[in-house]
């Protein structure tokens, strides 16, 4: 899934690749890539070492709903910008990137939550390149966690199953008793009942 970029030199050349599920099934995170993964745009130079990928990502995979355990198509379609450098660079660019939103910091020409949105904002627009070849499985890797939700649902209204059964109510009825009772009140519920029975 490598992008060669050891020939751009200036202008910008397109990106027009498409990827079979079997390429992402290495997902973790209970996720299965469930049809193609296409990502289209422009890769272009951004000085003398850095490039610029502009792109869109669209693909679907499944993941298990948190209340009723089946699984579901969760799609993908996102709009990619992220900047590649070199190893070394990447380092440099995270450091400065730092030192400003510390003096901004400092200086109070920033709240602390505004510096901590810019700092995201670098984090998933700048990446590393190795071998003159940026790594477009990464970018697409990145998108489809990103697209996971943090509690997975098939709809809103998903009733889940009987945690007595284990019935799926989307599905089916279950006549079990769902009132939980506690078990240290077992022997004060049955002493009250013998003290009924006495009295009657």
């Amino acid at each position: 899934m490598l992008f060669d970029i050891s020939r751009l030199r200036t202008g910008v050349d397109d990106v027009n690749r498409s990827y079979a599920p079997e390429a992402f099934a290495d997902l973790t995170d209970d996720m299965t890539v469930s049809g193609p993964t296409d990502v289209v745009g422009t890769v272009s130079r951004d000085g003398r070492t850095a490039v610029v990928l502009k792109a869109r990502v669209t693909s679907a995979f499944e993941t298990r709903c948190s209340r009723c355990l089946e699984s579901y198509a969760v799609p993908v379609d996102a709009e990619v910008e992220t900047r590649f450098v070199p190893p070394a660079e990447f380092a440099t660019v995270t450091a400065a990137t730092a030192a400003k939103d510390g003096a901004l910091l400092k200086t109070g020409a920033a709240r602390p939550d505004e510096v901590e949105s810019d700092v995201k904002d670098h984090d998933f627009g700048l990446a590393e390149y190795h071998d003159e070849a940026i790594d477009l499985g990464a970018v697409v890797r990145e998108q489809l966690y990103l697209a996971l939700p943090m509690k997975p649902l098939c709809t809103e209204a998903c009733k889940g199953l009987c945690p007595v059964c284990g019935v799926n109510w989307n599905r089916e009825t279950c006549e079990c008793q769902q009132e939980w009772v506690d078990p240290r009140m077992a022997v004060l519920a049955e002493w009250t009942s013998r003290n009924e029975k006495t009295k009657g």
